[in-house]
């Protein structure tokens, strides 16, 4: 089954239709009580997406895609892309008894990445240098799959065809942003969290760490090295370095409590604040000024947070890394929570 993140349905109706989001939200809370719960949340909003004539699944059989159309579910998938990262081959050993490979990349158009994986005499291009961070792809007939991570993810088998550097294919820019998740969290209570749980909890900001910087590269968005000579990126070598943001705290739902962390964009939301405004006003006015600002917009708000569960060893204790966060959640389901917990 296709599935497509309902955030991001919301954002295609109110694309195509200028809908506010907060009335498309409406419409779908009302579609689901005039079906009376016979539908998800997911599939009223479908429903009203195809009510207000949006076409929310592209037709795989027109021809190529955009990587950002691409979803979880789909089969002979045609796409193009640029490779950004490639990552060595793994052998193993097959059930058949013989020698296997498989290997994975990443690629990248201009309206986002993802995670590429490949097979035996493919992954040998790696090895051999045909295929590297910058060559052109064609991809046809992939599949898309769901990693663990909520990330989709291209997969090509035996009928899939691969072909490096085609022509009248350009592809300049990429997107920096990295991979759309639609990973399922299951809502539960934190106290019944379980390692590798994929799960959202609704809680109470009750502490907010001090947020911490690193820098990063402005095209790929991975860590760059600082030396004498400036920001070097292992695959753009020199560059102006970007600061990213690590925000932790802690969640409250009376149940029990949640040590949770979250990276750059998510950092971001959560405080009010990009890394770059956080920073200046840790420069200019010190870390007092920047905690007082992180505690005034965060504690004691009401949030929803989103994703995988890790049991740290270290510090004995639960952990969330935030896949998703959304810090203004519905208040009726505030209210249904409060009175579950009464």
């Amino acid at each position: 089954m296709l599935q497509i993140p309902i955030k991001d349905v919301i954002a295609r109706i109110e694309s195509e239709t200028s809908t506010p989001a907060a009335e498309i939200q409406n419409l779908i809370h009302a579609k689901m009580q005039a079906l009376e719960g016979l539908v998800s949340e997911e599939g009223a909003a479908y429903i009203i997406a195809s009510e207000l004539g949006v076409q929310l699944f592209k037709d795989v059989r027109s021809g190529a895609i955009k990587i950002k159309e691409i979803l979880v579910g789909m089969k002979s998938v045609e796409t193009h892309g640029k490779v950004i990262r490639a990552f060595s081959p793994t052998t193993f050993t097959g059930k058949d008894g013989l020698p296997k490979q498989v290997a994975s990349m990443i690629i990248a158009d201009e309206t986002e990445q993802i995670r590429t994986v490949i097979w035996d005499q493919r992954a040998s291009w790696i090895t051999e240098g045909r295929l590297k961070e910058g060559t052109i792809v064609k991809i046809k007939d992939a599949y898309v799959k769901q990693n663990q991570r909520g990330d989709k993810e291209l997969h090509l088998g035996q009928k899939s065809s691969l072909m490096l550097d085609p022509k009248n294919i350009v592809i300049e820019s990429v997107a920096t942003k990295t991979f759309t998740s639609q990973m399922n969290f299951a809502k539960k209570k934190i106290a019944e969290l379980q390692p590798n749980d994929s799960a959202s909890v609704l809680g109470t900001v009750v502490q907010a760490f001090p947020p911490r910087f690193y820098p990063v590269c402005p095209q790929c968005g991975k860590k760059v090295i600082i030396d004498a000579a400036g920001a070097t990126c292992a695959t753009h070598k020199s560059v102006t370095q970007q600061q990213a943001m690590i925000l932790n705290f802690v969640l409250d739902d009376t149940t029990e409590t949640l040590r949770c962390v979250a990276f750059r964009d998510r950092a971001e939301q959560l405080i009010g604040l990009t890394a770059t405004e956080a920073q200046e006003i840790l420069v200019k006015d010190g870390p007092e000024r920047l905690q007082e600002r992180v505690d005034s917009f965060l504690l004691g708000k009401t949030i929803e947070v989103s994703g995988r569960v890790n049991r740290n060893e270290e510090y004995d204790r639960t952990e969330m890394i935030a896949n998703q966060v959304n810090v203004n959640p519905d208040p009726r389901v505030i209210a249904k929570e409060l009175l579950k917990a009464n």
